[in-house]
């Protein structure tokens, strides 16, 4: 696994980008040799994205005691208060930790398929904004992603929950609409590649 950079932040949003060497990553296969009969792909993601989890962690220097999802599926550091999140988009993996609030942080290629699904992402005025620009829908739908796990729940509509108000330079002015409360919500994006990376700072 190859580190490209940790960006230690104590009072905000740290962030960690690395890059699996391939399907058989010696740097990683030796520490979960139990998850042999994953998909290899899969197999490298998950012990990349612990790893750097790991990198990061020591970075800020706070304890790393493993990973635990909660019932629905969102990734929590043991025995810390620190919020963490985790992306993966093969080879790509990046995870954020926050010390206080919740964090997002979604790795995307740019993919002709989202030209297809954007109806079912984008609001009217999004959908005006992206036209058919893929490196637009692209980074709506990887700020949508990094909403969905701030918020840490299921059962929100990409299209009418969570909005993309503007791009301003490198940041998204972004809300999450639940019933009872409109939560406001700064990202930050930035293009790695082939591959745009979005997290809440």
């Amino acid at each position: 696994m190859q580190v490209h950079w940790i960006k230690p932040n104590p009072h905000g949003t740290s962030v960690g980008l690395a890059e699996v060497s391939g399907e058989n990553d010696k740097d990683l296969d030796y520490l979960r040799p139990d998850l042999a009969h994953l998909n290899p792909k899969k197999r490298m993601e998950f012990l990349a994205s612990r790893l750097l989890t790991q990198r990061l962690c020591e970075a800020q220097q706070i304890p790393y005691h493993g990973i635990e999802k909660d019932e629905y599926g969102k990734p929590h550091l043991i025995q810390s208060n620190y919020q963490l999140s985790i992306s993966h988009s093969y080879p790509m993996v990046a995870c954020a930790i926050h010390p206080t609030a919740p964090c997002g942080i979604d790795i995307e290629s740019v993919r002709p398929q989202l030209t297809n699904i954007k109806h079912k992402f984008l609001n009217p005025i999004e959908l005006r904004r992206c036209d058919t620009n893929l490196h637009q829908l692209c980074i709506h739908w990887s700020a949508k992603e990094v909403l969905y796990k701030i918020h840490g729940r299921k059962r929100l509509t990409f299209a009418k929950q969570l909005v993309i108000d503007e791009i301003r330079g490198d940041q998204i002015h972004a809300r999450i609409l639940l019933d009872d409360a409109e939560k406001k919500h700064l990202l930050k994006y930035e293009k790695v590649s082939e591959y745009y990376l979005v997290y809440n700072v």
